[in-house]
């Protein structure tokens, strides 16, 4: 008797093992991230977006994200304006409990993390203040900062050199980085320049979209 519970529990777990195999891999669905479509950006009656962007740069080395007074610093410095609301009070200020500043009641640690929330505010406040800061050197109300080198008129096509000299220094002001004109590093702000200026024709509100692209980097931000 127990000679034949032991076979028949032989039997039961060959069985079990005979059946146990590994599940089919199962296949993505829609397009691969490996194999990216192209993307029409071109604006009806405002030119055509032409060619296709640079690669996209490394991975980052670990750094520490800027705390909020020293964001609002090199904020200030890097664009020569505060970011403020209609009553000119600080927006870095009214904001800072919202990124991350420590009130010492509910919380004694900054929060450094780069968050939806701290990016979603910091592209508000580059996209406030580049325009600004485009449109009032555009009229002549503020000195050239972000058009130094450059007329507002002048495209890549018609004054490449000086371009690529107001490049350099735009890079050298905001993210500290002293970049060759010749060196593959320039080349995706160049392009973001050049993209911009052919789908809208304004070279004022290419320079307007470098300036959001320099403040929105983590070059800009973070150490």
């Amino acid at each position: 008797m127990m000679r034949h519970l032991l076979m028949v529990g032989s039997l039961a777990l060959f069985g079990l093992a005979g059946c146990t195999s590994e599940p089919e891999p199962v296949a993505p669905v829609g397009p691969s991230m490996n194999d990216p479509q192209a993307v029409d950006l071109a604006k009806e009656g405002e030119g055509e977006l032409t060619g296709a962007p640079p690669a996209a740069e490394g991975e980052f080395a670990l750094r520490r994200r800027m705390d909020i007074d020293q964001l609002e610093a090199s904020f200030t410095v890097a664009t020569g304006l505060v970011w403020e609301d209609s009553a000119g009070r600080s927006q870095f200020g009214e904001l800072s409990s919202t990124l991350g500043k420590p009130d010492y009641i509910d919380s004694t640690q900054e929060d450094l993390t780069v968050s939806l929330l701290f990016q979603k505010f910091l592209g508000d406040a580059a996209r406030d203040v580049c325009e600004r800061r485009s449109e009032g050197e555009a009229n002549g109300s503020l000195e050239p900062l972000l058009m130094s080198h450059v007329e507002p008129t002048m495209t890549t096509e018609s004054h490449p050199a000086e371009v690529d000299a107001n490049l350099r220094e735009l890079l050298l002001r905001f993210h500290g980085q002293d970049i060759d004109p010749a060196s593959e590093r320039m080349n995706p702000w160049r392009w973001l320049f050049t993209s911009t200026e052919h789908v809208t024709n304004d070279p004022v509100v290419a320079w307007r979209a470098v300036c959001i692209g320099l403040i929105t980097h983590p070059d800009f931000y973070s150490y």
